[in-house]
């Protein structure tokens, strides 16, 4: 007989049918190998389809941010000129440079509210290959 020792108030058959059997597990993995081979094999595409999907964007993300940084630098620096050549020789020389500057902040908080809300994309990344492969895991806890 199992020499294991059961705590008190616990029923032995209740142990016994939470315990694993070594060999019933190995039989089943044995016979669903390959199936498990061809879920496998699914997971690889579908992962690398999802980073074909994560690099574009990616690749997106860079080219928006670099020609919206060119872009906006260039307007920046040309519109501040102009507010500052045309109100030089006024009392208002003051207050077009404090709103150069505030214009300058405002834009630079858009294009940081826009690059977060990309980059938060990111986290969707790979959410089907996940969601497959914890399925997959549930349901061979499952069976064993």
């Amino acid at each position: 007989m199992d020499e294991r020792k059961v705590p008190a108030g616990v029923d032995e058959s209740v142990t016994q049918a939470a315990a694993i059997n070594p060999l019933r597990a190995l039989r089943i993995l044995g016979s669903a190998s390959g199936p498990m081979l061809a879920q496998a094999a699914l997971h690889t595409e579908l992962a690398r389809v999802e980073w074909a999907e994560e690099k574009s964007r990616l690749l997106r993300l860079a080219v928006a941010a670099a020609l919206g940084s060119a872009f906006l630098l260039c307007v920046m620096l040309f519109a501040g000129v102009l507010v500052i050549a045309v109100s030089w020789d006024s009392v208002y020389r003051v207050a077009a440079i404090v709103a150069v500057i505030v214009v300058y902040a405002i834009s630079a908080g858009v294009a940081w509210h826009k690059l977060q809300q990309l980059s938060a994309q990111g986290e969707h990344s790979f959410a089907a290959t996940r969601e497959e492969i914890s399925a997959d895991l549930e349901m061979l806890k499952s069976r064993l």
